[in-house]
């Protein structure tokens, strides 16, 4: 009899039911995760909020191969931002690209979800209407529409109004027509007489005949626009996928700051759009304005929560950094990942 086979008669029983345990185990932990090439990947859903380019970045890291590469099998979903948020909360998604209104409003309501990237940090769109419209005291008595109330485009037109000394609700209705092309869509048949709208749709508007009313770029605001949310919960129990996201969702930026074919072949697969002047003007407008690194804004935060205090009234003493958690972007960047990434 060998020396194993004496270890193995002197084992107790239980020893060896204890290894068959835990083979077992390891058994069922491995078929609740998915096979690609040489490694398993972890399965998740991630949610993005809107129809438009300034999506592009979770897209990319799907379709580039980058959370793939990362050992992350994704299936990408898109849920209107609130909605996404809600689906956030209930564990139906473990991670959920949307804006900082949305996050904000979550949290303010007693979300346990934290910022932890941030692929936009100013305020960027625009205010069309119909071509009747000459000016924006013209839609006294009309109706403007936003995709969601408390998305994005409801607060800025919220911005826009207030720029004007337009009263929401009482010189001007905001209507909420659950996305941003449906947006245009209303504008085109008579429903309301202004929108929000970001490229694509802008051009799309232009095609229809609409008018540009007023930049909202040109105010140049600090907000909180397009940025990556997880629960803590999800974030303590699985810190190693989350920050294997975040090095695919670094890259896909890089590759879409560098390769502007590829991009547009993204956009269009996930815009289902043909038309090479939207896309084109979609991957002008947002290759300046996303961000390499992509860390949160904290003075966007802060615009948000001010705007928030009438409604919300804990946003006044509610500090900005508790919104966000930049614990793994801090560790990527100390490592030197970034610095390699833009080396070229």
């Amino acid at each position: 009899m060998n020396s194993y086979d004496c270890l193995k008669t002197s084992l107790p029983i239980r020893h060896h039911k204890q290894r068959f345990r835990d083979l077992l185990a390891a058994i069922l932990t491995i078929g609740a995760l998915s096979f690609t090439g040489n490694v398993f990947a972890q399965s998740i859903k991630i949610g993005y909020a809107a129809l438009v380019a300034g999506q592009i970045a979770v897209w990319i890291a799907k379709e580039g191969g980058y959370l793939s590469k990362r050992g992350i099998d994704a299936d990408l979903i898109y849920i209107p931002a609130t909605t996404a948020t809600q689906a956030l909360i209930a564990g139906e998604i473990q991670l959920a690209q949307v804006t900082g209104v949305s996050t904000a409003g979550a949290i303010l309501s007693g979300a346990d979800v934290r910022i932890i990237a941030s692929v936009q940090n100013k305020l960027a769109g625009s205010i069309y209407a119909r071509p009747e419209i000459k000016n924006p005291e013209q839609l006294k008595g009309k109706r403007l529409g936003v995709s969601r109330f408390g998305a994005l485009s409801d607060t800025a037109a919220g911005i826009f109004l207030e720029h004007y000394g337009l009263k929401r609700g009482t010189d001007v209705a905001i209507i909420q027509m659950g996305g941003l092309p449906e947006v245009i869509t209303a504008l085109e048949n008579g429903a309301i007489q202004a929108g929000f709208a970001n490229p694509p749709q802008t051009i799309r508007a232009r095609h229809l005949g609409m008018k540009e009313l007023f930049d909202l770029n040109s105010l140049g605001v600090e907000l909180q626009q397009t940025c990556v949310t997880v629960t803590t919960k999800y974030l303590r129990e699985h810190r190693p996928v989350v920050k294997s996201f975040l090095q695919a969702y670094a890259e896909s930026l890089h590759r879409f700051m560098t390769d502007r074919d590829f991009s547009i072949q993204v956009m269009k697969k996930y815009l289902r759009l043909e038309d090479k002047e939207l896309l084109d003007d979609a991957y002008t407008f947002y290759s300046e304005r996303l961000e390499k690194i992509p860390y949160p804004t904290i003075k966007g935060i802060k615009f948000i929560l001010d705007g928030m205090a009438e409604t919300h009234p804990q946003a006044r003493k509610t500090a900005p950094e508790s919104f966000v958690d930049l614990s793994l972007l801090q560790e990527l960047e100390q490592s030197g990942f970034f610095r390699q990434l833009w080396k070229n």
